[in-house]
């Protein structure tokens, strides 16, 4: 799992809006203001979160993930990130996030539903991998700060949720938001009112708009066709239903050899093994919100030779059994 190496350019701002060298936390080779990235633009989620716990502990400040949404500017987002100034509207710009969001992060989706009378935008986090509380404060202030770049300062959200533990003292939340957030929240997401959403913006670029989508398209084409976790993810899914995912498979399948495949996961920050566990923990989640689906079924759909196995995986993950997850409408698994 990677991210784009640009937003590290947002954790620089932040650390030197707290008087900090950011040169004692992100090394060189990492990044510099006006620097072409190096090998790769992209750096994995690993390496980035240890950046992440570094300036957290330096700083000392619980609300740094806000302080950082503040230092976000749309150039740290490439090509997204001057779509979304040149949007028609902050509908187009959030339904154009939540296709290309994975150029930037492969390890967070979003989420967008329609609740009545808001936009509500989730971001779920892929895999097992609990997410630091900044993380999540930077995440949904990164989105408010976006949308009041394009449609004003005085935007203020129909709500804002977060699974995250409530801070000790939330004041700071509320100031930046304009609102309570509500924390220890089943998911975490930030809504908008319809009215607001579908306000024309006269910062919009239907000629650029155009444009960027193109170089979107292109970038992600281009990065799924390198990126080997991307493809070892999409043979999983696929040959899940059949059973007996194995590793030589998978390797035999995109011509690698079997170490080969291991030693390319792991410069990706991942291995077969875990990959698997992600894809099949991604999946059951969307079986299980569609009720058309047996618990059979799924077990089988997810590579099981019987629901039993299926059952028994299934509670070492989330604690619960499909079927008690699915009586209780909980499926909003962490």
């Amino acid at each position: 799992m990677t991210i784009y190496i640009p937003l590290i350019g947002m954790l620089w701002r932040t650390l030197d809006s707290y008087g900090l060298d950011p040169t004692d936390i992100i090394p060189e080779h990492v990044y510099r203001p006006g620097a072409e990235p190096g090998f790769d633009d992209r750096m994995s989620l690993d390496a980035f979160e240890e950046l992440l716990t570094r300036a957290v502990e330096l700083v000392g400040d619980p609300a740094i993930g806000l302080r950082a949404a503040e230092q976000l500017h749309p150039s740290h987002l490439g090509a997204l990130g001057h779509a979304w100034l040149a949007s028609s509207s902050l509908r187009t710009a959030i339904m154009r996030s939540q296709r290309f969001h994975r150029m930037l992060n492969e390890q967070v989706s979003v989420r967008v539903t329609e609740p009545p009378g808001v936009l509500q935008v989730e971001f779920r986090q892929l895999g097992d991998k609990r997410i630091r509380a900044e993380q999540v404060d930077s995440r949904l202030g990164s989105l408010l700060h976006l949308c009041r770049a394009n449609f004003g300062p005085d935007l203020v959200p129909a709500y804002v949720c977060m699974r995250r533990s409530e801070p000790d003292d939330p004041e700071a939340w509320t100031r930046y938001f304009g609102i309570p957030v509500k924390f220890n929240a089943a998911q975490d997401c930030l809504a908008l009112r319809l009215q607001d959403v579908d306000t024309p913006l006269t910062v919009s670029s239907p000629e650029l708009e155009s444009l960027l989508e193109d170089i979107m398209a292109r970038y992600l084409a281009k990065r799924d066709r390198r990126n080997v976790t991307n493809q070892v993810r999409l043979a999983i899914m696929e040959q899940l239903p059949s059973g007996g995912v194995q590793e030589q498979g998978i390797a035999n399948r995109l011509h690698l050899s079997r170490r080969t495949l291991r030693n390319r996961l792991l410069m990706e920050g991942t291995s077969f093994r875990n990959l698997l566990r992600e894809v099949r923990k991604d999946l059951v989640r969307r079986y299980l919100e569609d009720e058309s689906y047996s618990i059979t079924e799924i077990s089988f759909l997810m590579g099981y030779a019987d629901s039993s196995s299926f059952s028994r995986a299934f509670k070492s993950w989330f604690g619960v059994t499909p079927t008690e997850c699915r009586r209780s409408k909980k499926t909003d698994l962490a």
